[in-house]
């Protein structure tokens, strides 16, 4: 990923200039040492791998701490729970969309420098506000995964959708947890390997109560990242025609 020139002063997050730049991983170091990705490369697209610790993109350091404290710092305790098999509650569930969304609008940003990523808000005030205008309209499709394939190489760590105008759907596998967040309106064309989520109008109040136990759908890792790469293919055109007559 190269960085575009404006982003060395400027904070991909926020929008803000002339303020003290920091380095985030794209990739989190918590899931780096998770799917121990560390002691290799991983894909970074098909046909190139990267050493994931050396992928770093400049965030001002008010984007970067309260990344890690309002996103990365509970959503790696959210994959240790999900992979034991004791669910998630709404609160976790959003915080799931909204860390995905982060990775798809890092992405975008970066490949779209002469764009902005929104007239209305910025990247920042999207995955650290609470989710409410289409909050109705999302769905949270989780899959566990049983075991690793050894023959993969190393575990799954990457989103495998596309985005252009479309801000709501994600795809991707990541260790041991397939996930894809997408408009209700598509649910039917999820792959029936994943367990569905459907967000209530408002965020609940209630943070401690798990409501929802995503099952193991796929054997093994391989098996994972070609049913979700496969249905994303799919779905990210599918989002795109749609997002032409809305905006998310």
């Amino acid at each position: 990923m190269v960085v575009p020139t404006k982003f060395k002063h400027l904070c991909v997050a926020c929008g803000k200039m002339g303020v003290k730049m920091n380095k985030e991983h794209f990739w989190p170091q918590w899931l780096i040492t998770r799917t121990s990705a560390h002691q290799t490369s991983v894909r970074f697209t098909p046909s190139k791998r990267i050493n994931p610790r050396k992928l770093t993109i400049p965030l001002c350091v008010d984007c970067n701490s309260a990344f890690g404290r309002i996103l990365e710092s509970p959503v790696s305790k959210i994959f240790v729970e999900l992979e034991r098999g004791f669910g998630l509650t709404d609160y976790e569930a959003e915080l799931l969309v909204r860390w995905l969304w982060k990775f798809e609008g890092l992405s975008w940003c970066f490949s779209h420098p002469n764009d902005n990523f929104s007239e209305h808000f910025s990247l920042r005030d999207r995955v650290l506000n609470p989710i409410d205008d289409i909050r109705r309209e999302l769905v949270l499709a989780v899959s566990l995964i049983q075991e690793i394939d050894p023959s993969y190489g190393d575990a799954p760590m990457g989103l495998d959708s596309w985005n252009n105008i479309s801000a709501v759907y994600v795809a991707g596998v990541f260790s041991k947890v397939a996930l894809m967040v997408a408009l209700t309106k598509f649910e039917n064309d999820i792959p029936t390997n994943f367990s569905r989520y459907r967000f209530a109008d408002t965020l609940s109040t209630d943070r401690s109560t798990k409501l929802f136990f995503p099952q193991a759908g796929f054997q093994n890792c391989t098996d994972a990242v070609f049913a979700t790469l496969n249905s994303a293919r799919y779905l990210s055109y599918a989002h795109e025609l749609d997002a032409r007559n809305a905006s998310y």
